[in-house]
């Protein structure tokens, strides 16, 4: 052969391969530049589609919210014009009928009420308005109408409600006392003769449920509102079809979110109280008079006490719950008013109890106060830039914003005169005071001030927290603010108080001021109130990377009432907004490549007779790859090339042929080496994965050569097959190498690294040793009764002796274990022993581990047998199997369960199901460590065969619990071969040798039983391979004579 020569270029093509190289670089050139143009043009397309199908959501929601407040208005002002309405203080008999007809087809219409000038009321409320709404008034499924009629003074003020049908047929008719007077309601107070008015969401009195009321003042001084349950628009939202994968949130140019598709999030949950409250008979029928309690709700101080959407939230609102749960008190929340206005109310009567108040120490307000129940320090707010403040005194001569009502603005005054304080509607106002340099700084609670910046993104401020103002003493814990009417109750909320246990006190600073776990309570992302000032920014898609990912951001304002304008933002991946156009690319671009192929063969016939040759001996070498050396058949060629390839390609095969010698002859040995190492870390099991694959082979061989039913199709069609085999029968057992010795080895009961009989003997010398002492004991008092001390020893030292001899033939496990040997064991367990030594010396940190972190106090009673904590050796991983491995096999609990009751009472042999299951997970080792070696397609099946000799015919087997019909014969062979090598190997420590006829006896059994393959077995008796195996590795005395014809079918 000549050698090779060296070209000027490493990389070299073919003829055809650069006629068809060109043909395809042109062609993908000229598809890439139509598919960018097609994919910006498409890009365009779908977010122009996607820009309008969000403008349709405006305009639809919009136009949702106007037919809502169209509804609402037509309907109060229908009512309002209706003659006779009201007669003085009396409420027309044609009322219920009149508002009941108006909401008929009007689910959105939540109720119809009238509030008279002398605070009684009446209303009819639309049970179809929401599921919700039934269930608060808990209406029965039958129910169509609530009428609500509250009227009376003082003491007989009373609430009737009245359960109708559909028919305004009475079902249920139902009273209860009430202090709810209507004209200092905002829809009361708020009503005009000349226009409607539209209350913010609040509380619904009824229900506890949030709303809006929509209300007119008639002319004899009564007020008609029409109330809308909010709900209905986050329903509305979450049917719609951007729920799936795009954000839709309904809010307020402020951030306040008033409905969203969003689910709610309470991430944090607050613990149940673990112990009751110990409350006297007295405390309990207190309670039970009490009813339900009218309790403040703040509407903006957030995240202490506020208001969303009309719903109570906040630290003080999950506080009272935990005191409701704790005492059975009802709290009924009142919000929709100013501090201002709720404090009157309070003054009044009309409220029973203040929440989150602080006590100034002067006599603001009526009632008594409780305990304090949360710490709030002081923050200061300005400007980012600012020198660090530490002490109110720092700001005199300068303007400090406080929201309005705050009962510390006195106290500020009074302290620090020279400080100007500018009084703002909230929290929120203090913010845009300082943004806007109409005051130098703001004072608030830190959690709230920190809470408000975060969750409506005012930027460059600069927070100065732990504000001092020493030496003036300055309220800074929240108490409850009990009415003189209501304080018998304050020694049971003080008690509820002091109950809130420190786990729920954690969980509330969790929930409600760490700001990130607060819920859903105003718009998550920043741009959303950017582009709501922007009109420039609205009604398009607008490109953002929110967390990490492209978001497209839409806003677009909608239906407003009066000044105020609401907004609708949607949120929504940029994938999802473009995959449709990435669809269709991809379909052009599978669709070009397609056809590019359809014009490979043109090019491809160009080069033909150059690449024919070269193709003939790719063809050789397929016989190469596929190791058919002998077939191997060198084209000769004119070109000298082609030809120097030809002869190059015999020297490899040649050496390709000594080097599979090498390596077959290198994997051998090393699966040797295995199987050696197996057999040699056990005495007990030596030579038994080298006795199994020998009777494998042998049933092979007579398989391949049988004429009967079963093997005719049987054959090994190569010496790669039987290669295979082979393999696979040496190394059927290496996950061994991975089971514990003293697991394998285990002749008895409470064998573990040892055999623990011999600690438990010694607790018998104890109790023998013990019983001597005792009877000397007794002979230095009472020498005269030696005759009786006497007897009672041997008595002992008898009972002791049978005792043990009972425990220790329980140990060894040669038979079934009866009940009443379960019985005498528990029995002798009972019998104790004094340990005067710490069982927690000397030991190793695994077993520091398991061991009892309680003291323990020397000396100390032990049982003479027992099962300790101590004894179970957890499972550290969640023994979950790959799915594709096919393991079928229940695993115990416990890795380890060395517990000496039981371990004794092992019913059959010495295993527990631990020890049971840690003996057949060899079988999962040889799968996942055979699974993890890169054997060659020729080997391919080594796996397999290797990790199915302990599956049974009927499927029960293990570990993938295979039935005969999906196992090959070669599996079905391992079988026989590991059954048969167990029952007549005489090493092991668990059993003794059977005899071969014994052996072919519990064979048959097994067979009837379908454990073992009859057509196998068969084979097994009539080619006496039996006795072939039996002479070559069994002891003589095992050799006996079988009757064969008893297990043949025939």
């Amino acid at each position: 052969m000549t050698g090779h020569r060296k070209y000027r270029f490493p990389f070299r093509l073919t003829i055809r391969l650069t006629v068809v190289m060109t043909f395809i670089f042109a062609t993908f050139i000229t598809a890439v530049a139509a598919l960018t143009l097609q994919y910006y043009f498409m890009q365009q397309m779908a977010t122009d589609a996607a820009t309008e199908r969000f403008n349709n959501l405006a305009d639809k929601t919009s136009q949702l919210l106007n037919t809502i407040d169209s509804q609402a208005v037509e309907t109060t002002r229908i009512l309002a014009s209706y003659p006779g309405l009201v007669n003085g203080n009396t409420v027309s008999q044609d009322a219920r009928s009149i508002f009941s007809s108006l909401m008929l087809d009007r689910d959105m219409l939540y109720a119809i009420y009238l509030g008279l000038p002398n605070g009684d009321f009446y209303e009819v409320i639309n049970l179809n308005s929401g599921e919700e709404v039934r269930k608060q008034l808990n209406a029965d499924p039958k129910d169509r109408w609530v009428v609500v009629t509250i009227n009376g003074e003082g003491v007989e003020r009373s609430r009737t409600f009245e359960y109708y049908s559909s028919d305004f047929k009475l079902r249920l008719k139902r009273s209860e006392p009430s202090n709810y007077i209507s004209v200092i309601s905002p829809w009361f107070v708020n009503a005009d003769e000349n226009s409607i008015n539209k209350t913010d969401p609040y509380l619904f009195h009824n229900i506890q449920a949030p709303g809006q009321t929509y209300s007119k003042k008639l002319s004899n001084g009564a007020v008609i509102a029409v109330d809308i349950a909010l709900s209905s628009m986050s329903d509305y939202l979450s049917q719609h079809e951007l729920t799936d994968f795009g954000q839709v949130f309904l809010y307020r140019s402020t951030g306040e979110l008033l409905a969203s598709n969003l689910p709610s999030n309470e991430a944090i949950v607050i613990p149940e109280t673990r112990t009751p409250l110990d409350l006297t008979a007295e405390e309990k029928a207190l309670i039970a008079s009490s009813g339900r309690l009218k309790v403040s709700n703040e509407m903006d101080w957030a995240p202490i006490d506020f208001s969303s959407s009309g719903r109570p939230k906040g630290y003080s609102i999950d506080y009272l719950r935990i005191i409701s749960d704790m005492t059975g008190l009802n709290f009924e929340y009142i919000n929709g008013f100013s501090w201002k206005e709720l404090v009157t109310q309070y003054e009044t009567g009309q409220i029973d109890i203040l929440q989150s108040v602080f006590d100034i120490g002067k006599s603001l307000y009526s009632g008594t106060f409780t305990d304090p129940y949360v710490h709030l320090p002081y923050s200061l707010v300005t400007k980012s830039g600012n020198p660090p403040i530490s002490h109110l005194q720092q700001l005199a001569g300068k303007t400090v914003a406080i929201p309005q009502g705050w009962s510390i603005i006195q106290v500020v005054r009074e302290a620090f005169p020279n400080i100007k304080i500018e009084e703002v509607p909230s929290t929120g106002a203090v913010f845009e005071a300082v943004s806007k340099g109409e005051a130098d700084a703001g004072l608030d609670v830190t959690e709230i001030l920190h809470y408000v910046g975060e969750r409506f993104f005012y930027q460059d401020v600069q927070y100065h927290d732990d504000i001092g103002f020493a030496p003036t003493p300055f309220p800074s814990d929240l108490k409850i603010l009990i009415s003189d009417q209501n304080k018998a109750l304050l020694p049971i909320i003080n008690k509820a108080i002091a109950h809130v246990s420190d786990e729920q006190k954690t969980a509330l600073a969790h929930k409600w001021f760490l700001s990130k776990q607060q819920g859903l309570l105003s718009v998550p992302y920043s741009p959303l109130l950017d582009y709501a000032r922007d009109e420039n920014d609205q009604r398009q898609l607008k490109e953002v990377n929110l967390n990490g990912e492209a978001n497209y951001v839409y806003v677009s304002p909608f239906g407003s009432y009066g000044a105020r304008k609401d907004y609708l933002g949607i949120v929504i991946p940029v994938n999802e907004v473009l995959s449709a156009a990435q669809k269709k690319v991809t379909f052009s671009l599978l669709m070009s490549i397609g056809f590019l192929l359809l014009l490979l063969p043109a090019p491809w016939l160009f080069a033909t007779p150059i690449v024919s040759p070269i193709k003939k001996l790719a063809e050789e070498n397929q016989k190469i790859r596929e190791r058919q050396f002998e077939d191997l058949a060198i084209p000769d060629s004119f070109i000298r090339e082609i030809d120097e390839l030809g002869h190059s390609m015999e020297d490899m095969v040649a050496a390709i042929r000594q080097h599979e010698i090498n390596q077959d002859r290198l994997m051998d040995s090393f699966i040797k080496l295995i199987v050696q190492a197996i057999d040699e870390k056990s005495h007990y099991t030596a030579s038994h994965c080298e006795r199994v694959p020998e009777l494998a082979f042998m049933l092979a061989e007579q398989a391949e050569c049988s004429l009967a039913p079963a093997f005719r199709e049987f054959r090994f069609h190569s010496k790669e097959e039987w290669r295979e085999f082979k393999v696979a029968a040496w190394l059927h057992d290496c996950g061994k190498i991975t089971t514990p010795e003293h697991i394998v080895d285990k002749g008895s009961k409470l064998e573990t690294i040892f055999n623990r009989i011999h600690e438990i003997r010694t607790r018998f010398e104890v109790l023998w040793r013990d019983a001597e002492i005792v009877y000397w004991q007794k002979m230095t008092q009472s020498p005269e009764n030696e005759v009786q001390h006497q007897a009672e020893l041997d008595q002992t030292h008898q009972r002791l002796k049978e005792d043990f001899a009972f425990v220790a033939e329980m140990n060894v496990g040669g038979e079934v274990l009866s009940e009443d040997k379960k019985v005498r064991l528990d029995f002798i367990a009972q019998t104790t022993w004094l340990r005067h030594f710490s069982n927690r010396l000397g030991l190793s940190p695994a077993d520091e581990e398991r061991i009892s972190s309680q003291e323990e106090s020397l000396p100390c009673e032990e049982h003479l047998l027992s099962d300790k904590p101590e004894h179970i050796i957890p499972r550290k991983n969640e023994g979950i199997f790959d799915p594709k491995l096919g393991i079928k096999m229940t695993i115990p609990e416990h890795l380890y369960n060395q517990g000496e009751l039981y371990n004794l009472k092992v019913e059959r042999g010495t295993l527990t199901a631990e020890d049971r299951f840690k003996i057949n997970e060899h079988i999962i080792s040889t799968i996942r460590m055979l699974e993890a070696m890169p054997f060659p397609e020729e080997l391919s099946r080594v796996p397999r065969y290797a990790s199915t000799h302990h599956e049974k015919m009927d499927g029960t087997g293990y570990p993938r619990k295979l039935s005969k019909e999906q196992l090959s014969v070669p599996e079905r062979i391992m079988v026989l071969a590991d059954i048969f090598e167990a029952l007549t190997a005489a090493d092991r420590p668990y059993k003794k040798a059977k005899k071969l006829s014994e052996a072919i006896d519990i064979m048959a059994k097994m067979v009837a039983e379908q454990h073992i393959d009859p057509d196998v077995f068969e084979l097994f008796l009539t080619t006496e391979t039996y006795k072939v195996y039996a002479e070559k590795f069994l002891a003589p005395e095992q050799i006996d004579e079988v009757d064969v014809a008893r297990y043949l079918k025939n």
